[in-house]
C-alpha cells in the first residue's frame, strides 16, 4: 500500500514527521525544567558576587524549609493554572 504513494509524497511525510518529532522533543525537555514559584526574601552579603548567589541561593533553601516559598516544580505544573 505505501509503495503506491509517490516518493515525493512518502519524502514529505517523513521530515513531517520528523519535525514533529523534534518539536514534541523541544517541548517536552522545555516542560520538565524545574523553575521557582514567585518567592521574596531577604539575604544580607558584603562579599564578591559568588559568595553573594551562593548566599541567596542558601536564603532561598532556607525560606522553603521554613514554609515561607514553594519549592521549585516542573514548568508544565505552572500550565495547569
Amino acid at each position: 500500500m505505501i509503495s503506491q504513494i509517490p516518493a515525493d509524497t512518502r519524502r514529505l511525510l517523513l521530515v513531517a514527521c520528523a519535525v514533529t518529532a523534534l518539536a514534541a522533543g523541544a517541548l517536552g525537555a522545555f516542560a520538565a525544567q524545574s523553575v521557582r514559584p514567585d518567592c521574596s526574601y531577604v539575604v544580607f552579603s558584603l562579599r564578591s558576587e559568588a559568595e553573594q548567589e551562593q548566599a541567596a541561593e542558601r536564603g532561598y533553601w532556607e525560606a522553603v524549609a521554613s514554609g515561607r516559598c514553594a519549592p521549585p516544580h516542573a514548568r508544565w505544573q505552572f500550565w495547569r493554572g
